[in-house]
């Protein structure tokens, strides 16, 4: 998940009629301040991320300790299979059951690079004690590929009044997939050495994604009158 898309291409999008047919699950909408299951999923997903982190901090702590034990650790696992799974069954229930808000739509993108950011920070920099962890540069790299992409959309999306600017990359949905691939190996095998080309190709599509973004955003500015001379 890349952060322009949070602005222009939500994962939840129209893509095809509802049947007449839908059970009254699938009715449920946001009315009246109701909030849908989906949407009640995505928060769950946000709310899980502070729990995952304790869970790996704890870890450590419990390990720095003397502590021989795995329990926070597979507390950690569990909670982030738990929050991935999540991220799944809220868009597949927002699509086929009409359950498709706006609220999900700002939710979902924010939902999932929370957790991913905060899995790869915490990977990163402390690990899974007593196992292994994750080279800094790459934590390093995919922080700030966000924190340029986030800056660069509100700049542009300011400067064109408008939030619905950046067209969804292949490149995006690709490096999103290495960066989950690099958490699940890390969580499962931390500082294993044949986890490595997968990291490589994480850190190569992270960066790849950076650039095509990037000369998206600069285009943009070009055709722009903002790009041109001022007098």
């Amino acid at each position: 998940v890349s952060f322009p898309v949070t602005y222009g291409a939500w994962k939840r999008e129209s893509s095809g009629s509802v049947t007449a047919h839908s059970n009254s699950l699938g009715k449920r909408k946001a009315k009246g301040g109701s909030v849908t299951f989906a949407t009640s999923l995505t928060l769950l997903r946000i709310l899980l991320v502070p729990l995952f982190a304790g869970a790996l901090l704890y870890h450590r702590e419990y390990h720095a300790e003397g502590y021989a034990g795995n329990a926070w650790y597979y507390a950690a696992v569990g909670l982030f299979g738990l929050a991935a799974l999540t991220d799944g069954v809220d868009g597949w229930i927002a699509r086929h059951f009409n359950q498709r808000s706006h609220l999900g739509r700002i939710l979902d993108p924010i939902a999932d690079k929370l957790l991913l950011v905060t899995a790869i920070v915490l990977l990163g920099t402390i690990g899974v004690a007593g196992k292994g962890r994750l080279p800094l540069w790459f934590p390093v790299l995919v922080v700030s590929r966000d924190l340029i992409l986030v800056s660069g959309s509100l700049l542009v999306a300011n400067l064109l009044h408008s939030y619905h600017f950046v067209k969804p990359h292949w490149s995006g949905k690709v490096c999103t997939f290495f960066q989950i691939a690099v958490v699940l190996l890390g969580l499962l095998l931390p500082g294993n050495p044949s986890t490595w080309p997968i990291l490589w190709m994480a850190g190569a599509m992270t960066s790849l994604s950076l650039v095509i973004y990037l000369k998206q955003g600069w285009t943009l500015l070009h055709r722009s009158s903002y790009g041109e001379p001022s007098q």
